[in-house]
């Protein structure tokens, strides 16, 4: 391979990632679920594509990366073939996947593309020139505000736990899915909460919350990770709300850019799409790549994917908290 080699996750530099393959987030990864990383960079580390090796009784994988919304969104495409490539050489009897941000389908040899979603990036200067972004919807801004909805930001335990509440009821209840552990939260607030890269933006109607914002920092950029609402209280319009208040702060604090997160490209999640892009959102497709050795059985992955899928059935019919807790605790890294 032209100039591409293995590097220690630590030694390359924080300065040249994005969120998702920055060494904070990584090692919530690895702080909530015993994953470790590795890299494949060029000689002149500029180019960084960290990965871990995934091992269960089913078959053997390189991820790049789990748990996260995309592993790359700026990159040269002979690059990423030259990694890709190296990796596939290195670990030829494994799946090897990856997601990234482009605006059109990657050409990756021995790799097949499929798009999967997603991203919705704003402009926080182009936000605040242009009043017709802002006008997008003020009524429901104003219900809110009338409904006497404040929105706050909080780093407290408390808020973290009141956050947790609502994810938790959010993705059994809506989604029929197991919710992530609550150490992989306390992760990422331990990781970035405690050290002043990221915050909870809530919506409160009196002394409920109605709506919890998982918001992190990087360099130039809000991402807004996860969100969470009570579903009785949506009539009052506590998401819009957020969504207002998480534009005015990233302007006031000189942040260029707010990144919305993963939406899916199915019919179910035109609704979200449409709500992230009130606010002038560009929509720019996600990605999958992904490799499987001539070795690997198709019987294999839909016997891991049942698998997974009669774990969370399992749990969630019990329709005990303690059950779905205790299920999530023991088996979610496992959907890595």
């Amino acid at each position: 391979m032209r100039n591409t080699q293995l590097t220690d996750i630590q030694s390359f530099p924080a300065s040249y990632t994005n969120l998702f393959n920055s060494n904070d987030w990584l090692s919530v990864i690895s702080n909530s679920y015993g994953i470790n990383f590795n890299a494949v960079i060029d000689n002149n580390h500029q180019f960084f594509l960290p990965f871990c090796l995934l091992e269960d009784e089913f078959f053997s994988s390189v991820k790049s990366i789990p748990f996260s919304d995309y592993t790359l969104i700026d990159y040269s495409e002979d690059t990423l073939d030259d990694a890709l490539q190296f990796l596939r050489e290195t670990y030829s009897d494994r799946c090897i996947e990856t997601t990234v941000i482009s605006k059109k389908a990657p050409s990756i040899k021995h790799f097949k593309s499929t798009k999967t979603g997603f991203l919705i990036r704003i402009d926080i200067q182009k936000w605040k020139e242009s009043r017709d972004l802002k006008k997008a919807y003020e009524k429901n801004i104003r219900n809110a505000l009338n409904n006497g909805l404040i929105a706050k930001i909080s780093t407290s335990l408390d808020s973290l736990t009141g956050f947790y509440e609502l994810h938790e009821q959010l993705r059994i209840n809506k989604f029929y899915r197991l919710p992530q552990p609550v150490r992989f939260f306390t992760a990422i607030y331990n990781g970035f909460l405690c050290k002043e890269k990221g915050f909870l933006l809530e919506a409160w109607y009196k002394d409920t919350l109605l709506a919890s914002w998982f918001i992190l920092k990087h360099r130039d950029t809000l991402y807004y990770k996860f969100g969470a609402s009570n579903s009785n209280y949506l009539h009052m319009r506590p998401n819009d709300l957020l969504f207002r208040s998480l534009m005015q702060y990233g302007s006031d604090k000189g942040f260029k850019t707010v990144d919305l997160g993963y939406s899916g490209a199915t019919k179910s999640y035109e609704g979200l799409i449409r709500f992230k892009s009130k606010e002038g959102g560009e929509k720019i497709p996600i990605y999958h790549l992904e490799y499987f050795p001539e070795n690997l059985s198709a019987t294999l992955l839909n016997k891991k994917t049942n698998y997974l899928n009669s774990i969370t059935k399992k749990a969630i019919d019990s329709k005990d908290i303690n059950i779905i807790r205790k299920t999530s605790d023991e088996f979610y890294g496992r959907f890595a």
